[in-house]
């Protein structure tokens, strides 16, 4: 059983030290839990085995693109599902791409909440980073009193309360 959202648009993430825009696309999300499928005779079932085989999880899947129309450098990334039978979860590759070059100086692998490799077109490899060695830092959210009615945290205010 699994529950899917399509996120479509696209964002941007400004760099104010370089002057630098960056767009980018965003992956899909899905919340996924095993089902087991018991064939026999003539006749199948479908079993949901959550409290006996596997706890739900929240994975991210699909293509995404980051590029930078000022320096021209653009990445493709791809979020990889787990496959139904055996592999991992949370797996990521990724090719970084000079201005108007065809061929990546850089791929990534790994996982997206975990560490993640890079190699170089030069031959070097190295840890592109690891996210669970990285600082949590908080949102910084305006108070509710000084939000508008339709602002996310003020709309939502009271499905947040009653799901506390």
């Amino acid at each position: 059983m699994s529950i899917g959202v399509h996120n479509i648009g696209q964002g941007c993430v400004t760099c104010l030290d370089h002057d630098e825009h960056y767009i980018l696309t965003f992956p899909n999300g899905y919340g996924r839990q095993v089902n087991a499928l018991v064939g026999g005779c003539n006749c199948t079932y479908i079993y949901n085995c959550r409290s006996i085989l596997t706890v739900p999880w929240i994975e991210l899947g699909g293509e995404c693109s980051i590029s930078c129309s000022k320096t021209g450098y653009n990445a493709s990334i791809v979020f990889h599902t787990k496959p139904f039978y055996g592999g991992k979860k949370h797996r990521i590759t990724a090719e970084i791409f000079s201005p108007n070059d065809k061929k990546p100086f850089c791929s990534i692998e790994g996982e997206w909440n975990g560490v993640m490799y890079a190699k170089y077109s030069t031959g070097e490899n190295a840890v592109f980073i690891d996210t669970k060695k990285m600082p949590t830092i908080k949102k910084k959210v305006r108070k509710l009193e000084d939000q508008d009615d339709f602002e996310s945290r003020c709309l939502w205010k009271d499905v947040t309360y009653n799901l506390k």
